[in-house]
This record gives C-alpha cells, structure tokens and sequence, in this order.
C-alpha cells in the first residue's frame, strides 16, 4: 500500500515536472521570437555545381541553377549570403544514360551546421542529367601560320615542344576532333622566338570543337627568323629641285610617304644599291602655295623591282612667301568728314608706314600705294589727339600689315568765323 503511494507522488512529481519543462520552453520560445521573430527568404538561381561522374560526361542537362528558401530567426536568415549557398548535383557514380538527380544543399560559412538547419525547400528538387561514355583520344598537334614575318624576313617550320595532345570528352564530341591546332602571328617578329601557343581542337571544317578537355592545353613553340638575301628595304628621299623656286617664295615644309620600299632583286644587285633612293625631280617652277604629287622612285637596275609593284611615294610640298618689313617714309595726312569753311591743322603733316609681308608684294609698293587719312565727322572746333586709319591698295596686303609712326596725330579744327579772323590777322601783318 505504501508503495503505490509513493509510486502515485513520484509519477506526479514527474508529471509536474514535465509540465514545468514545456511552460518554461514555451515562455522561452514565445520570448525568443517576440524579440527575433521566424522568417522565410528566397533566394533565385543559385548555379548548381555538378560533380563529375569518371565514366561519363555530361552533355545535357534541362537545368544549371535552383532556388533555395530558407527558414529560421530573422537576424539568422537576414545575415546569409547568396554565396554562403552551395547547390550540388552528385553524378560520381552514375554512368551513361538519362539520370533523375536529387539536388543537395549545403553551406560553406560561416557555420554549415545550424545553416542546413534552415534550409527549407530547393526548387527544382531534382534534375534531369543526360551522360555520355568518356572518351580520350590522342591527336597530332599542328602549327598554323596565320601571319608571315614582316617583308624582308622569312621564317623556319615552327617546332612545338609536343607533338600530341590527348583530346577528352563525351563521345559524340571526341569524334568530331581530326586535329589539334595552335595559331602564330609573326607580323611583328623580326628574331628568332619561342612563344607559348593555346591550343584548340578542330573539326574537318576547321572549325573549333568545344566540350572537350586537352592536355596539355598550351604548347611552347620555337620558330627561326631570318633575314632574306633577296629583299632589301631601303630609305626613300624625294628629289626636291629647290632651285626652280620662285623669287620671294620659299619652302617650308615637306613630307612623304612611304619613308621605305622594299626592293627586290638578285642579291649581288640588292648589294651594290645606295642606302637612299631619290624619287624623279619635283620641279618647283610657278609653285607659290602647297601642293601634293605622287612621283616614281628612281631604281639604278632594270632588274630590281619594288614589292607590291608600286614604286610611287606620295609628296606634300609645303611654300610660303618670304615675308619683309619695309619703311616707307614721307606719306602725306589727310582728313574726311569735316563740313567746307572749317580750317584743319594735322601735326605732323606726314607719317611713315613699316609695312610686313611677302618680298614679291612689300618691295613693289609706291607712296600712292598707302592712304592715310584722319576721320573727322561729327567733331567741334578744338583741338584732338587722334589716330589716323590706313587702307593700302596692293593686292594680298590689308591694314594688317601696316603700322605707322607716330601712331596718333595732333589736329587742330577751327571754325569759319576763326579761320576768317586768322585770315585778316593774316592779311594785315602781310600789309604792315
């Protein structure tokens, strides 16, 4: 009898305290989500990492990323990182065929274990994967020119240090593979080089096949450049008579192009040729501006001929007048827009002009070429300091060109009642 009462207050104890448990987890619960409640977040098209199987390669597959909704405490789930999100399609141990894939969640930082925790769906859940058998086969390595050495040189075969690559792959993909190819430019390359070539495996069209795997992937190339005994380049120099230049012009400036030709020819006569062409003569005769003119090169031999056949260079011919200074002394002043009657007194009464400009214009200029004149319209009687303004009739010479000495003029105006009373005082001092 005892027994069973202790045993009725033990299982009652145990009961209570129980039920003390799940109130406290509750409390517990009920405050930690108050304070930091459960949520939910998405994130979209997380690429999907497949793990390779060793017999078989992947050539389809109706998916490459998923998305992937966690769950968990909102400071948890609003701290993650679409890169803390791993998504993995395990195909290690599947061989050929069509293969229904589960996809695997997992998360490399910052802690794996209470993140798994939160992951709540991955959409899709699995996939469609389509393998093929591996293949590898071996292929012959070929060099491809795509560009020669510069003109003047040739070049050796190049020499790759590996003779074949292995190609792998699916093999639908392998199959198509009849070459493995690597491309060298020598445009820019005057020496002997060895370079490091990618390789690319190639179909009969001579298209690249991509999907497959090749090692090596690179392949060090040497090739020999040298010189050749029957090409020479040679400098240009156009053949500018400058004594046919017009008097009161000289030249400038001149350019051309090409600066170099390539000559061709047996190699004893490439020996014996000058380090500088000239071009036929450019006459200069009547030239008073620039002009551009495309003249042959003068070869020394019949025999020689320039690469490409055109032995023309293009010439820009820059003249210019030669440009003087000339004094021109003793030119009278004379004045406009004043009414009749006003008598008018300019100090000094001459002024020299400095003209600059081309010789053939400047040295032909006369003292009636040159007006100078003082603008008087609209002015009281006074007296004004005043700068006179200049017109110069000669061709191709302006204003612009003139400067005059003094620059300002003393002029007096007087009116006609003072120029009258000036004239008596004039006549009665005569009479006297």
């Amino acid at each position: 009898m005892i027994r069973r009462l202790l045993r009725a207050e033990m299982t009652g104890n145990l009961l209570w305290l129980a039920v003390s448990a799940l109130l406290a987890t509750g409390v517990w619960y009920i405050a930690v989500t108050s304070a930091d409640p459960i949520r939910q977040r998405r994130f979209y098209g997380i690429p999907i990492q497949f793990v390779p199987s060793s017999t078989a390669v992947m050539i389809n597959s109706l998916a490459r990323s998923a998305d992937v909704t966690i769950q968990g405490s909102q400071t948890i789930v609003s701290s993650r990182l679409a890169s803390d999100i791993v998504v993995r399609a395990d195909l290690s141990r599947l061989g050929p065929g069509t293969h229904s894939v589960p996809l695997a969640v997992e998360v490399v930082s910052p802690n794996p274990d209470g993140f798994r925790r939160l992951v709540s769906r991955v959409e899709p859940a699995q996939i469609s994967i389509e393998l093929e058998p591996r293949e590898s086969r071996d292929n012959r390595i070929a060099i491809e020119l795509v560009k020669a050495p510069p003109i003047g040189f040739r070049n050796d075969e190049p020499q790759p240090d590996v003779d074949v690559a292995q190609v792998s792959g699916a093999a639908s993909l392998v199959s198509q593979v009849v070459a493995v190819r690597g491309q060298l430019d020598l445009s820019a390359s005057r020496n002997p080089l060895e370079v490091d070539l990618r390789l690319h495996a190639i179909d009969a069209d001579g298209n690249r096949v991509t999907g497959v795997e090749l090692q090596p992937q690179t392949a060090s190339v040497a090739v020999n450049i040298s010189r050749r005994d029957d090409i020479r380049q040679i400098a240009i120099r156009p053949n500018v008579l400058l004594s046919t230049l017009p008097d009161g012009f000289t030249l400038k400036n001149q350019s051309y192009e090409p600066e170099s030709l390539f000559v061709s020819g047996a190699p004893d006569q490439l020996e014996k040729i000058s380090d500088t062409l000239l071009t036929a003569p450019i006459s200069l005769e009547g030239r008073d501006e620039g002009f551009v003119t495309s003249v042959p090169v003068q070869l020394p031999d019949d025999e020689l001929f320039v690469m490409g056949g055109d032995s023309n260079i293009t010439v820009s011919i820059e003249i210019i007048p030669i440009v003087v200074s000339r004094q021109i002394d003793s030119i009278e002043v004379g004045h406009i827009g004043l009414g009749d009657g006003f008598e008018v007194s300019i100090v000094p009464k001459t002024a020299s002009a400095i003209v600059t400009g081309p010789v053939v214009y400047v040295e032909a200029l006369s003292l009636e070429d040159i007006q100078i004149v003082v603008d008087l319209d609209g002015l009281t009687p006074g007296v004004y300091d005043l700068t006179p303004s200049i017109s110069i009739t000669a061709a191709d010479l302006s204003e612009a060109n003139v400067s005059l000495s003094p620059a300002e003029l003393n002029v007096e105006i007087r009116s006609p009642e003072a120029a009258a009373d000036s004239a008596s005082a004039a006549g009665i001092r005569a009479e006297n």
